[in-house]
């Protein structure tokens, strides 16, 4: 039996370290774009101004690689790199939640305690999140079954979920949704305090 040719390792290496490269460098500007991006909708110049010259700077780093040698490896290094780097910094900034958001909750304005008298729960629920350092502001609307109160509160994004916990421990059938949020906040299963 003849003897394999063992592969060329170092022709190999040769050829993909540089897609590899390009590759890492494309998720790194591309990440940085997706920043660049969230600090302009939030209006912080400075910080936009300076990840903007480092996404420039990684960019030519990358492009100068691809163009000093336009070979098929190196295209796909540069293709997968935005792809994954747009990935990558979607992620991240969603997990840092930078910005503002603000949290709506509605609740129940018909609701009675043993006494008799009205639970109150949209004013309940706004003390306690003043209490908690955080604004809060109580509108009278009329919702699916009748009278509602909803409670909006403006927070830091990373906020957002310590006031829908305060909500819910002041009711735990309350509707509630943090604006432009994947994932709304409905009342729990059986609950009719939540069909606004």
């Amino acid at each position: 039996m003849p003897d394999l040719p063992l592969p060329d390792l170092a022709g190999l290496w040769a050829l993909l370290w540089p897609a590899v490269t390009i590759a890492l460098l494309r998720i790194g500007d591309v990440s940085l774009n997706v920043f660049r991006v969230v600090f302009v909708v939030q209006e912080r110049r400075l910080l936009a101004a300076l990840v903007a010259g480092a996404e420039a700077s990684v960019w030519l780093a990358a492009a100068g690689i691809v163009f000093a040698d336009m070979t098929p490896v190196r295209v796909a290094g540069f293709i997968l790199g935005v792809a994954a780097g747009t990935a990558m910094g979607v992620t991240v900034a969603g997990r840092l939640r930078l910005g503002m958001t603000t949290v709506r909750i509605y609740a129940d304005a018909t609701r009675v305690g043993v006494d008799g008298r009205s639970l109150d729960l949209g004013q309940q629920i706004a003390r306690e999140i003043h209490a908690s350092g955080h604004g809060a502001t109580v509108f009278r609307g009329t919702g699916f079954n009748g009278p509602v109160d909803m409670v909006l509160s403006t927070v830091r994004r990373r906020d957002a979920e310590e006031v829908l916990a305060i909500a819910r421990g002041v009711d735990p059938g309350t509707f509630a949704a943090i604006d432009n949020s994947l994932h709304p906040a409905p009342a729990l299963v059986g609950s009719t305090a939540g069909r606004v």
